[in-house]
């Protein structure tokens, strides 16, 4: 088990790590198995670098009446910081369900909860892209995500590289287009849609 984590600590581990949750109850850090999920309407965005004080003030103001499975999580992105409460779903398609209801890009799979990325990562909802379901690995599961669940908007350069083939002579009102650009524009319309 690991320690509780102070307001310090807490803000010290975002700002160096890049992103953190503790229990809003016990202060105790999230472990896997299990994928965060943002609950809607508890969000704040603020200048990086995230302070204890910034910490302590989100939790007092959000702690009243949350349960016991609900987490403060915040994440450094740039340079701002990003702080939700979000709740920690046991398994994949109750992180999917509440992931797509609740209109979320994305969630944060603490590792153990995915078969074919044991060691966890963010797991992009919503993602099903028709066309790519003859191919096993692009289909999700009740253990495991696809592909299109685990690339980010933003590829990187391995992705470019994992991709090269599938993205060969795909193209759109004749204009040759990348999976990562159809990916990009599912995020942009579920933020426009109000996320």
């Amino acid at each position: 088990m690991q320690d509780l984590l102070s307001h310090e600590a807490f803000a010290h581990i975002v700002n160096t790590e890049g992103g953190a949750s503790h229990n809003i109850q016990t202060s105790k850090p999230a472990e896997g198995p299990g994928v965060m999920v943002s609950i809607p309407g508890a969000e704040k965005i603020t200048k990086a670098p995230l302070t204890a004080e910034q910490s302590k003030s989100f939790r007092e103001e959000n702690a009243p009446g949350t349960q016991s499975n609900e987490y403060h999580g915040a994440w450094k992105s740039g340079n701002k910081i990003f702080q939700d409460i979000s709740r920690k779903e046991t398994s994949l398609d109750t992180a999917r369900s509440a992931g797509e209801s609740g209109k979320q890009i994305a969630g944060y799979d603490l590792g153990g909860t995915d078969k074919a990325r044991p060691e966890g990562g963010e797991i992009f909802f919503d993602r099903r892209l028709p066309g790519t379901d003859s191919d096993p690995k692009w289909n999700s599961t009740s253990e495991s995500t696809s592909v299109a669940e685990r690339l980010s908007p933003k590829p990187t350069k391995q992705d470019r590289k994992d991709l090269k083939e599938t993205n060969r002579d795909a193209r759109y009102k004749g204009k040759k287009i990348t999976i990562n650009e159809v990916l990009g524009t599912i995020s942009k319309n579920r933020r426009n849609r109000g996320v």
